[in-house]
């Protein structure tokens, strides 16, 4: 999944856009730091709307009919994805949605979406918190035409702080594929379980020493 259009053209399709988003849109996720990479290609047409773990410490959900390892997608005014990848993809209007095990600052995959002509359609990229809490959600007019094959871009988010908990593709029968990410850190609440256990454990050893 590598064709991707002129970004000049996409930072003009950006204006207007929402001013405390903070939208990436990337040529490649090369430049998101410590990434991982969640491909889908151990998955082959699953159909499910979730949650089911995708690798990596993530779950996806999304719609009913969603199909997780999808190998063939027509987008319309879009093109077309597949030709031996595998990915995501709404077979609906919805919601495709990546959970991470742990936060993370960074978070983007490369997508598309059906439209039914061109230039119609666009998708909205949400990231939400800890608490389900919604971060940051921008709208972007995404166009790759009707000859496109495996056409799309990169988008997400890159914060300051480690707090996102989930991203969420939203549109007319999106398609996500390489889902990447800045390795999560643990949550507040699970360090502390964490370092509870440690330090029982080290009472533990203690006073059987003792």
């Amino acid at each position: 999944m590598k064709h991707i259009p002129s970004l000049l053209a996409v930072a003009a399709a950006l204006v207007g856009a929402s001013a405390q988003a903070a939208p990436v849109i990337l040529a490649d996720g090369s430049v998101i730091p410590d990434a991982v990479v969640v491909d889908f290609e151990d998955f082959d047409g699953f159909i499910t709307g979730g949650p089911v773990a995708v690798g990596s410490g993530v779950t996806f959900t999304g719609n009913d009919e969603s199909v997780v390892g999808a190998f063939v997608a027509d987008l319309g005014a879009n093109g077309i994805w597949g030709l031996g990848n595998h990915f995501v993809a709404s077979t609906a209007p919805g919601t495709l949605t990546f959970t991470f095990d742990g936060l993370t600052s960074a978070a983007a995959a490369f997508v598309n979406h059906y439209a039914p002509s061109l230039g119609k359609g666009n998708i909205t990229v949400s990231a939400y918190g800890a608490s389900n809490n919604l971060l940051e959600s921008f709208t972007f007019p995404l166009v790759t035409g009707p000859f496109s094959i495996n056409g799309g871009f990169y988008l997400g988010f890159m914060r300051d702080t480690a707090d996102i908990r989930s991203i969420a593709f939203s549109g007319n029968a999106v398609v996500v594929d390489n889902l990447t990410f800045t390795t999560p850190v643990p949550e507040p609440t699970s360090l502390a379980l964490a370092v509870a256990g440690l330090a029982a454990v080290g009472l533990v050893a203690r006073r059987r020493r003792g």
